[in-house]
């Protein structure tokens, strides 16, 4: 059987009744605390455990619904078949850093609803685990469940006041050895959000001092975002694709720093002598022909495999003028959120009349002013430009986005290929709406065009180009219900929306 306590302000026969017709068990024991101030819920927590005459015992907030129905048969079912653990709950995380359990976003897991100011919404904190138990490190105390026969402390009342009683009482269970879970088989509602004050912030600093000795504490290699800033060169991946001139590999592959040591070149074209390629270079020779989003994913999948979690993609006909060209573009998709960037000003696509440039060797290595729709400041002296056009000779990814949209649509055949791969990007969340594609701002100081490439490409003079375009226009309309063209216009408003919700998000 189940107890289930809480703590309220005033008697609540409304919650009483949901409680009730929503669990499932017909002898439910229900202790309800009235604490209007009086205790401290580790308090009233304790309070209620010892007043509990049933080994499992559901600790939860006052101001919830429950959306699962027959849920108190589901608890009894999932400490039945997972006799080992003493608390189980529905948010928590692996990765215990701070006083916060949010700390590293990719780290959180559960699915708890939100509804405040007649909206409702659901936080995936991770994905349905189905009959699956996570293991975690803590819980948030909206709703745990607590065997006693398993647990080793009782909550710590040193934390008084309303904060800080989940976390306090977790860790020490954890760290003695009792076995922490989180299921999503149990969906509520929470009818409020949860905010920090200055009572929550002094906590944080008790806890974390109590717990110094201890924390962090992992189950995952996850990173913090500080800790993310702090990138080791070895998680750099560099990929090149070149077609059929090895004129222009032997000028761009010379300018790939040599600490770059995940370097790979695929030649997708007639093969090149030795010497044309750097030696700290792997190259993969394609056999036959068969395009640059096909090489694209052949380079994406050998950094991949080797493990990078920062992948540059590169075509022949460009020139590394500045090394720092790694970290400035790792540090920006940190800072905004936005998990794959273009350089945009390949090509006169971007770009606008000659004007505007401090020294003539800009003017010349970039032929074109500029020509974004928006410049987003941020902190750190980092300034994401959202420009009209998607530009794929330069590219970076972030791992995760690789993981969840993969490599280049191998139909596309020399036409829309990278378009599409960023609208994949742009339709999982990475990177803003179409029409606004993300670089760095001023992205000129670290990359430049070999001179006439545009003019010289390969691809674009091939017989079968205008086929090539053609197939993949009609591939992409069938893919996604519109030509790249078709694509309408954001509207600027909703593009900062976009913006903020990726820069919270960006874990």
């Amino acid at each position: 059987m189940i107890s289930i306590v809480y703590s309220t302000r005033k008697d609540k026969p409304d919650f009483k009744e949901h409680i009730l017709k929503s669990c499932g068990q017909k002898n439910l024991e229900i202790i309800q605390i009235i604490n209007d101030g009086e205790m401290s819920l580790t308090q009233a927590y304790n309070k209620g455990l010892e007043k509990s005459s049933n080994d499992l015992v559901v600790f939860c907030h006052d101001d919830i619904l429950f959306d699962t129905n027959n849920w108190g048969n589901k608890i009894l079912k999932l400490f039945s078949k997972n006799s080992e653990y003493g608390i189980i709950g529905i948010a928590g995380t692996t990765d215990l850093i701070d006083g916060r359990w949010w700390t590293i976003k990719q780290s959180m897991n559960g699915i708890v609803s939100h509804k405040h100011n007649g909206k409702k919404w659901t936080n995936y904190y991770s994905k349905d685990q189905g009959n699956k138990i996570k293991d975690v490190i803590v819980l948030d105390g909206l709703f745990f469940v607590v065997n006693k026969t398993k647990i080793k402390h009782n909550f710590d009342e040193e934390f008084d006041g309303f904060h800080f009683y989940d976390i306090s009482f977790c860790l020490p269970n954890y760290l003695d050895g009792v076995k922490i879970g989180l299921t999503t088989q149990i969906r509520l509602t929470h009818l409020s959000i949860g905010q920090t004050n200055q009572e929550w912030e002094n906590h944080k600093i008790k806890f974390e001092k109590k717990y110094k000795n201890n924390l962090p504490i992992r189950l995952t290699n996850n990173k913090t975002f500080e800790e993310k800033l702090d990138f080791d060169v070895s998680s750099i991946g560099f990929g090149m694709v070149t077609y059929n001139a090895e004129h222009r590999i032997r000028q761009s592959a010379t300018t790939v720093p040599k600490w770059i040591k995940n370097f790979v070149i695929v030649n997708d074209g007639t093969p090149y002598p030795k010497d044309a390629y750097p030696e700290q270079a792997h190259i993969i020779q394609h056999e036959t022909n068969k395009s640059v989003g096909a090489a694209k994913t052949t380079a994406i999948n050998y950094l991949m495999e080797k493990g990078c979690d920062h992948i540059f993609i590169m075509e022949d006909d460009i020139l590394i003028k500045d090394e720092n060209v790694f970290k400035e573009y790792i540090k920006h998709s940190l800072i905004s959120g936005i998990k794959h960037l273009n350089f945009a000003l390949h090509g006169p696509a971007n770009k606008k009349g000659s004007q505007g440039f401090t020294t003539l060797e800009d003017r010349k290595d970039l032929d074109g002013e500029p020509n974004p729709r928006m410049i987003v400041p941020y902190n750190d002296n980092v300034s994401i430009a959202l420009y009209p056009n998607c530009v794929g000779a330069f590219s970076y990814y972030y791992r995760p986005v690789l993981e969840d949209i993969g490599g280049f649509d191998p139909a596309f055949k020399n036409a829309w290929e990278h378009v599409e791969h960023t609208y994949q990007a742009i339709k999982k969340g990475y990177h803003p709406a179409f029409w606004y594609f993300a670089d760095i701002n001023e992205s000129w100081k670290y990359l430049k065009d070999i001179p006439n490439s545009i003019e010289e490409s390969t691809i674009a003079r091939t017989p079968t180009w205008n086929e090539n375009f053609r197939k993949g226009t009609a591939w992409y309309k069938k893919k996604h219900g519109v030509t790249p063209t078709e694509t309408p216009l954001t509207p600027p408003s909703m593009v900062q929306q976009q913006l903020q919700l990726i820069f919270q998000n960006r874990g």
